[in-house]
């Protein structure tokens, strides 16, 4: 098992580079607390805000500049998938199955 979001490569520089605002940041790193071997995030909206500790509004603000990046992706209507590019908990077989999930998943987010 290990978490990957590792200083220094790709995807550190794609962070410092899409410029979250704070709520987004915050929301990312909440997500990034509770996130499943899937690389998931499961509840609605409001069952997550409460779960991790912050408002249903800070929680739509945050997710929408996460998804206008593609940061995450709403998988269904309750799982939120976070990039497993930019970061994954699991081992490494895991990390296949989760990144083919990603690929396949249609909904991109918010398009400018």
């Amino acid at each position: 098992m290990f978490n990957k979001f590792q200083l220094g490569t790709q995807s550190s520089d794609f962070l410092a580079h899409a410029k979250l605002d704070s709520v987004g940041a915050l929301v990312l790193v909440k997500m990034m607390c509770h996130i499943n071997k899937r690389n998931m995030v499961v509840g609605t909206p409001k069952g997550i805000a409460l779960m991790t500790g912050m408002t249903i509004g800070d929680f739509t603000r945050g997710s929408r500049a996460l998804k206008k990046a593609d940061l995450i992706r709403k998988y269904t209507k309750k799982e939120y998938m976070l990039n497993p590019d930019i970061m994954f908990n699991g081992d490494d077989r895991q990390y296949f199955i989760v990144k083919h999930m990603w690929d396949t998943q249609t909904s991109k987010g918010l398009r400018e």
